[in-house]
């Protein structure tokens, strides 16, 4: 071997040695950083998982309170449906069974009521029932002056006092409205056993 073959293996050698020791480096880099990341990675998933698992069950509480809310918001408003409905048919039961008691409320509300000169607006399905005479003989007696609308009111019942300086609601969905929001309690225990 001569000179040059011995300078040449030897560059070879060194270069050889600095790459062993480059790439040695670079592993040991590589290594450092595989474990950071998967140091990293731990604890990002021994943190989120917990934090994860919080969130689907808050979510999950949270439908659970709006399910249960909606429910208890239908099963309030089929129970005043339930309420409405036998308070509808206390007028129909009374105009077709009872008639002259039936008469005899109508009355009752309109002389409590009225002032000298109203009008007595009554619904469609009382024209039969609640003539003029009928008016015109509750006038004689309480003595006041009332007259029969020629119109009639988009109601069930009862009767709209028109009078010259306001005018008094005496419809039954109106009474019934009150007697319902003083009784709703004792209703409920009675329809439903709350």
């Amino acid at each position: 071997m001569n000179n040059k073959e011995v300078i040449i293996e030897k560059i070879i050698n060194d270069a050889k040695a600095v790459a062993d020791e480059n790439i040695s480096k670079a592993k040991e880099e590589v290594a450092l950083i595989e474990k950071k990341t998967n140091d990293q990675i731990s604890a990002f998933r021994d943190n989120a998982i917990p934090k994860g698992k919080a969130r689907v069950e808050e979510v999950y509480k949270r439908k659970e309170m709006v399910t249960n809310l909606d429910s208890k918001k239908i099963v309030l408003s089929k129970k005043k449906e339930a309420i409405d409905s036998v308070f509808n048919t206390v007028a129909d039961y009374m105009r077709k069974n009872e008639k002259d008691k039936y008469i005899s409320l109508v009355k009752k509300m309109i002389e409590l009521n009225a002032d000298d000169g109203d009008k007595v607006l009554i619904g469609e399905k009382d024209k039969s029932i609640l003539t003029a005479k009928v008016i015109a003989d509750l006038s004689k007696a309480i003595g006041k002056k009332l007259t029969l609308s020629e119109s009639f009111g988009d109601f069930d019942g009862g009767v709209i006092l028109i009078g010259q300086k306001y005018d008094k609601n005496l419809t039954f969905e109106q009474e019934f409205e009150l007697i319902k929001e003083e009784n709703e309690a004792e209703l409920a225990k009675i329809l439903f056993g709350e």
